[in-house]
């Protein structure tokens, strides 16, 4: 359980593109500190874990929830430039473009019209 609360923090600050510095700046601890608790060798207090689960945006059940539970390290990993997010926004996107351009030609075919031919 340890390993996975720590490990969870780590992704999770990385996710968002935080460095450990400034994750104990905000916790006013040192870097050192904030370190070991990433690493498992300090256990953070419920405290200290609810700070770190508000600098982070989340939710302190966050850092228990089973794998199926929560999703956000899928959610924010890097992919290139793009997060997994985007990538499926712009399948979607993708898809609704050839939806329609199937309905443009379905038209054209019902009008009579047909579309521009390739030369050979």
């Amino acid at each position: 359980m340890k390993d996975r609360v720590s490990f969870r923090i780590r992704k999770l600050r990385e996710s968002k593109d935080y460095s450990q510095e400034n994750m104990a700046n905000d916790l006013n601890i040192t870097p050192s500190a904030y370190s070991k608790i990433e690493r498992g060798i300090t256990d953070p207090s419920i405290g200290r874990l609810a700070q770190i689960a508000a600098i982070l945006g989340v939710d302190i059940t966050y850092f228990f929830q089973g794998e199926a539970d929560n999703k956000v390290e899928e959610r924010f990993a890097p992919y290139g430039y793009a997060t997994k997010t985007d990538l499926e926004e712009l399948g979607s996107a993708i898809r609704q473009l050839k939806e329609e351009i199937l309905l443009i030609k379905r038209e054209l075919k019902n009008t009579g019209a047909s579309p521009a031919k390739k030369k050979k």
